[in-house]
């Protein structure tokens, strides 16, 4: 079997901002052969990062043959070994939680039938298996662990279904109360500071517009408590996140749309599921958003504040409709941060000179035009902190116009300084940085490019869409991807190599 050739790591320079420092201390890379190769990665927090990869190799016995690598913070690496799955599993899903990884491998291409586990502690270098005999077949879209339970949902015949496997018990069991109601899965939310699993469906009400309901389940799968939210008449409660803490766990936040939209919303609401009162729902239009429209040229933005003012002047509202993918909304002191990413589809037009007659099924020259999704096109990034009321204190934005994705994540993320955020995302190899305090913008967006291995690198070419930017423990994060690199002076060092690389990101 050929191994991949791992290069050293090596301290690297660091980048300065005046109101905080941004280092890049640590590098980490593997030569690869593909410059398609690409690792899987997931954060262990302090307890380092888990890479892992299906290898090009198989066994005699056609079995899929995983490399599993553990790094510690200082990206040294811990222990490798390599995991053989037989050959009916792919792989689906990972989650990590309390000190242990899991992968979640299936059997069927598009819905699962038997499913394998693989769970990896980081008190040991070995892993344990467990295979769930499924009844039902999913289609599944959502997978997370909890302590000593895997939580997985999706949908079967276009219901809604979620199931939890507990590793103690070796029992999987289906979760009531979710495949006779038209919902939809939104959201399965484990990192809170309880025991409990939450689960975030979008419920379609008799009048066909949209509600949210939170269901709360032991790792056992027994059911603690359901809290139902209807919007006021006329609209429709398109998204839901739950606060990442016990205190304000109360707290949903999301979006709003008229009627029976969905795609689009109106704004972001914030609700106490708990509370009685009629008034449990807080709604904050886009329009009255402070911050919200910074990201236009300055000329368009201040003819959009205009007719804002003139329709307050007339006692209406302009209507603004947004896509918006909200974040996991973070407790920060006595703030609760919410952090929605605005963007929109965009296609490709193909035009062909040859199409098909569909009476002789002779080739004829027609012009055909199709469209074909060409990924979601990204313009800002909206941050807002509310009270545990519900109460909104401030707004700011981030403008991200030059990203593009073909799925749906997170690309903005947050560091928390004394009395800064610092907000910042990764693009085409540069680190895109902006520092803020409540609404005032200390810092306007500013760059610092991904250091390389060694000072003589020279970086060829990189996949675009292979880098990303995760959020590790703290302050920390870390910036992957696949490089072409080119060193002409630097001896011992190849003269061109292909490398998956890790940076670490320290915000202080």
């Amino acid at each position: 079997m050929k191994f991949k050739f791992i290069l050293p790591l090596i301290l690297i320079l660091n980048g300065f901002s005046v109101y905080g420092q941004i280092s890049q201390p640590l590098r980490y890379e593997i030569e690869i052969d593909n410059f398609n190769d690409e690792y899987y990665i997931i954060s262990a927090k302090e307890d380092g990062l888990f890479l892992f990869k299906e290898m090009d190799e198989k066994t005699e016995n056609n079995e899929s043959i995983w490399e599993i690598i553990r790094l510690d913070t200082s990206l040294q690496v811990i222990n490798k070994s390599e995991v053989i799955i037989d050959k009916r599993f792919s792989l689906k899903g990972y989650s990590y939680d309390n000190e242990k990884f899991v992968m979640l491998f299936q059997e069927g291409y598009e819905y699962a039938e038997d499913m394998l586990f693989l769970t990896f502690s980081v008190n040991s270098d070995t892993f344990k298996s467990y295979v769930y005999e499924n009844v039902v077949p999913i289609n599944l879209t959502e997978f997370e662990v909890k302590n000593d339970a895997v939580v997985f949902g999706g949908n079967v015949n276009m219901r809604t279904v979620v199931m939890m496997y507990n590793f103690t018990a070796k029992r999987g069991v289906v979760l009531p109360g979710f495949y006779n109601d038209r919902s939809k899965l939104l959201q399965i939310v484990t990192k809170t500071e309880d025991d409990w699993v939450r689960i975030i469906t979008s419920d379609r009400l008799p009048d066909k517009r949209y509600g949210i309901t939170v269901r709360a389940f032991s790792t056992m799968g027994e059911s603690i408590f359901t809290e139902s939210l209807e919007a006021n008449e006329g609209l429709s409660l398109t998204d839901g996140r739950v606060i990442n803490s016990s205190e304000g766990g109360n707290l949903l936040a999301g979006t709003y749309s008229i009627k029976r939209r969905t795609e689009t919303s109106r704004g972001i609401y914030v609700a106490d599921i708990e509370r009685q009162s009629q008034d449990k729902i807080r709604y904050y239009n886009y329009a009255n958003l402070e911050n919200f429209f910074n990201y236009m040229r300055e000329g368009r933005k201040n003819r959009v504040m205009k007719r804002i003012a003139r329709k307050k002047v007339k006692g209406k509202r302009l209507k603004f409709s947004y896509r918006l993918f909200v974040q996991d909304i973070v407790k920060q002191g006595d703030q609760n941060i919410l952090i929605g990413e605005a963007y929109f589809p965009t296609y490709t037009n193909r035009t062909s000179g040859y199409g098909y007659s569909s009476y002789t099924y002779d080739a004829v020259f027609n012009n055909m035009s199709t469209q074909r999704f060409d990924g979601y096109k990204y313009t800002h990034a909206v941050i807002i902190a509310f009270d545990d009321d519900g109460k909104l204190l401030w707004d700011n934005s981030f403008e991200i116009n030059d990203l593009k994705s073909f799925q749906l994540e997170e690309h903005v993320h947050l560091a928390f300084l004394e009395n800064e955020i610092v907000m910042l995302y990764l693009f085409n190899q540069e680190l895109k940085i902006k520092v803020i305090k409540g609404r005032e913008i200390i810092e306007g967006k500013f760059t610092e490019s991904l250091k390389l291995m060694h000072e003589s690198d020279e970086m060829k070419s990189n996949n675009e869409e292979l880098e990303g930017l995760k959020q590790w423990y703290g302050n920390n994060f870390y910036a992957f991807g696949v490089n072409r690199v080119k060193n002409l002076k630097d001896e011992n060092i190849k003269l061109n190599r292909k490398v998956f690389f890790i940076n670490k990101i320290v915000v202080e």
